[in-house]
């Protein structure tokens, strides 16, 4: 009978070998210096933002978040910070709500929180999909030609020289002022 259990397991363990495990690079989440996934969304404003491709502005700073995240709301002072001091330098700052509410929610929040940088709105969670992003928030700086620059996991501290010199750093390769 231990035998017969033994056999059954081997195949078993066979069947599901690497054939049937998925490949390794599909979940891979693009790293600093690759090319970063081109996408549009529509923003709260109806017009529409591109990262990849056809950006006009030389950094952006793309950030996930979503309404019921309070560590998302606790962030968006930093990001208008940032907005507010290297908007005149070249850098976008732009926030993308995965909220599958509506943007009414995103306007009201994105404007109690002081926000004037564009809101995009991604309801099917694909921007974090295609970052490969675990959770929320999560940001990335993207060049205009699509590089990745930099990326972050959770909320970006007030202050913190390391997201600033980031930023310093890819204004100043882009030739920013």
């Amino acid at each position: 009978m231990r035998q017969r259990w033994t056999v059954l397991l081997s195949f078993s363990l066979v069947a599901c070998g690497p054939a049937a495990a998925p490949k390794a690079d599909v979940f891979k989440a693009p790293e600093v210096g690759d090319a970063a996934p081109a996408f549009a969304v529509a923003t709260i404003g109806g017009d529409s933002a591109r990262i990849g491709g056809a950006a006009r502005q030389p950094v952006t700073l793309v950030n996930v978040w979503a309404t019921w995240c309070g560590p998302c709301k606790a962030e968006f002072p930093e990001l208008q910070a940032l907005h507010t001091t290297y908007a005149s330098r070249g850098l976008r700052v732009l926030a993308i709500s995965i909220d599958t509410d509506g943007d009414t929610d995103e306007a009201a929040s994105a404007s109690s929180m002081g926000a004037t940088f564009p809101i995009g709105r991604d309801p099917a969670d694909q921007v974090r999909g295609q970052f490969a992003a675990v959770g929320i928030p999560e940001s990335w700086l993207v060049s205009a030609e699509g590089k990745l620059l930099w990326r972050h996991s959770g909320a970006i501290p007030a202050g913190d020289p390391a997201v600033r010199a980031a930023i310093e750093g890819a204004l100043s390769a882009a030739g920013a002022q």
